[in-house]
């Protein structure tokens, strides 16, 4: 994998500055990467992507001491970690929010309906009210969203998305053996 990085690399003088802190600060920068992940094969990835953005930066380790240059490694890997951490849970985000969006009301009902109606209520009573009217109007009430919108003086896009986000607060709120069935 070295070999890939010093290719990027126009002398003798960036490669050996590279060499040195690919050498002395990698297992660092795993652990940092890791630390932010806790998923080796991520930290990996995450460890690469800071050794790429090194090399296109090499000037920054030129004029760098020992310590700062280090910083920048670790640091490096960290952000690179966090990077690849934002894009899973936007991943994660996207697959949950799909699973129980308004399309998929069966799965959002199978899963009502395998819970007691006083955890349903107490989940309900401690949600914030501007998703607990929503969905309280549109499956206790039974209003379709275009008259939600109407009565509460919201778009259609917005009565949309508070239901979204309402199912998705109740079913995490919701025991875990419920929902656990119904899963990515």
């Amino acid at each position: 994998m070295l070999m890939l990085y010093l290719s990027a690399l126009n002398n003798e003088t960036e490669k050996r500055t590279f060499e040195y802190y690919y050498i002395t600060y990698r297992s660092h920068m795993f652990y940092a990467a890791n630390s932010v992940l806790h998923n080796e094969t991520d930290a990996e990835d995450a460890v690469h992507d800071a050794f790429m953005g090194i090399a296109k930066h090499i000037e920054i380790l030129l004029n760098a001491d020992e310590d700062k240059g280090k910083y920048y490694c670790i640091k490096a890997a960290r952000n690179a970690a966090l990077n690849i951490a934002r894009k899973n849970s936007r991943t994660e985000t996207a697959d949950i929010e799909s699973f129980y969006s308004l399309a998929d009301e069966s799965a959002f009902e199978d899963i009502i309906n395998g819970c007691e109606y006083e955890e349903i209520l107490s989940v309900l009573k401690s949600m914030d009210s501007i998703y607990r009217d929503v969905l309280y109007m549109h499956y206790v009430m039974d209003m379709p969203v275009k008259k939600i919108a109407d009565v509460l003086g919201r778009t259609v896009s917005a009565v949309k998305q508070q239901l979204v986000r309402g199912k998705k607060i109740l079913i995490s709120a919701l025991p875990e053996e419920v929902t656990a069935s119904y899963g990515n």
